[in-house]
């Protein structure tokens, strides 16, 4: 019986070796397929941009590593005149101490079947905007929220007491 089963493992082992030879052909041929295919041509690297340094002069710069802070607008008292001019006795709501550019619209929410954009502020807050909202420095009205907009119209003073309406917006901005 022992013997019996050692000639079962010997055919065994001395198949499983012919097999292990027939996968080294394989190989081979594989291998000698690759170097008969001509090499393809490497791209050169890319070329490297000199850097210029910037000086920076912390007493006039924006520090970099700080947040920037709101600002904050100093409204005059000046005689309405027969012209346009922004509603200065309403009170200032939260977005009004940022300028537009420190303002980004990061997306929509619908809720309670009004179309809401959500700003993000320089110090990170989301706020929901709505139409009718006042958003910026130069007392801006948001006209209308759209899916990758938010419209707004923006009073620019003329330097003499009367404001123009200006529109302008603030576009998406897509994570990349």
């Amino acid at each position: 019986m022992i013997k019996k089963l050692s000639l079962v493992a010997m055919m065994i082992f001395a198949g499983s070796m012919l097999s292990a030879c027939s996968d080294m052909d394989d190989l081979e041929a594989w291998c000698q397929t690759q170097r008969k295919q001509a090499p393809s041509a490497i791209e050169p690297l890319p070329q490297i941009k000199t850097f210029i340094p910037m000086k920076f002069e912390p007493k006039t710069d924006r520090m970099p590593f700080v947040m920037p802070q709101p600002e904050i607008l100093k409204v005059q008292s000046i005689k309405p005149l027969n012209c346009e001019q922004p509603d200065r006795e309403r009170p200032m709501e939260e977005l009004e101490q940022f300028a537009l550019d420190n303002l980004f619209m990061r997306g929509t929410i619908m809720t309670d079947g009004k179309l809401r954009a959500l700003i993000q502020t320089a110090d990170g807050a989301l706020v929901r905007v709505v139409p009718g909202m006042h958003m910026g420095l130069n007392f801006g009205k948001v006209v209308r929220v759209a899916p990758d907009a938010v419209e707004v119209e923006e009073f620019i003073s003329d330097g003499k007491g009367c404001w123009e309406k200006r529109p302008t917006q603030l576009d998406l901005i897509v994570a990349e």
